[in-house]
């Protein structure tokens, strides 16, 4: 078995929206504006750039039936652009925050919103089977929770995939070494696009887990 990576201590789980966090601008589920121009971090908060969409949607071609898992993506609406009308979608919020999500966009047959019932790593008894595949999809980590974040996703999720978006330089650095622990098959980073703002530019990184070998 893989043994899993340390962290220091828990951590909140990241949420774009949470409890502490100010409510989400109304918005329309479609159009527009919730889709990022290519490579850029978008304006709504816990939505996926363009970039760490496509780092999913290449999972998704190797594991068309995996579980997407949003965590704090508030009223995110990636799955109806990386919906292969095979996968499923899992959104994971707090309590209240889960609840806003349900009566702007519903549940449906592959599309479902959790409630974590804490700040600690919990939320991956709600995943449900993996042998299908699992890939987990963030935006803004806070550094501190990173390390933690991979050891969660390699512990519960072999042959899975951790995707982080618009993560400052200097944290996905404290990635990079994580490419020499048994568990994680490649650790791979691209910059967002240039917004005019000086300064090295956040990236996304993007974390393959090996499969779990057969006993």
């Amino acid at each position: 078995m893989t043994e899993p990576f340390r962290y220091d201590g828990p951590a909140p789980l990241v949420g774009a929206v949470g409890p502490s966090s100010p409510p989400p601008a109304p918005c329309s589920p479609t159009g527009p504006s919730a889709v990022a121009a290519p490579g850029r971090a978008p304006a709504r908060p816990g939505e996926l750039s363009a970039t760490a969409e496509a780092a999913v949607r290449g999972y998704l071609r190797h594991r068309p039936d995996a579980t997407v898992v949003a965590l704090g993506e508030g009223l995110g609406t990636g799955f109806g652009r990386l919906d292969n009308g095979r996968l499923t979608w899992l959104s994971v919020l707090p309590t209240a925050d889960a609840a806003a999500r349900r009566m702007v966009l519903p549940d449906g047959p592959r599309r479902r919103t959790v409630a974590r019932t804490g700040p600690g790593a919990d939320w991956p008894a709600l995943v449900g089977p993996v042998e299908r595949g699992v890939v987990v999809a963030v935006s803004g980590a806070p550094a501190g929770t990173l390390r933690e974040l991979l050891g969660v996703c390699a512990a519960h999720f072999p042959g899975g995939a951790l995707v982080v978006d618009a993560l400052p330089w200097w944290a996905a650095a404290l990635a990079l070494p994580a490419r020499l622990h048994p568990g994680v098959a490649a650790v791979r980073t691209r910059p967002l696009a240039a917004d005019g703002r000086s300064g090295p530019r956040p990236v996304v990184c993007a974390v393959r887990f090996a499969a779990r070998a057969a006993r």
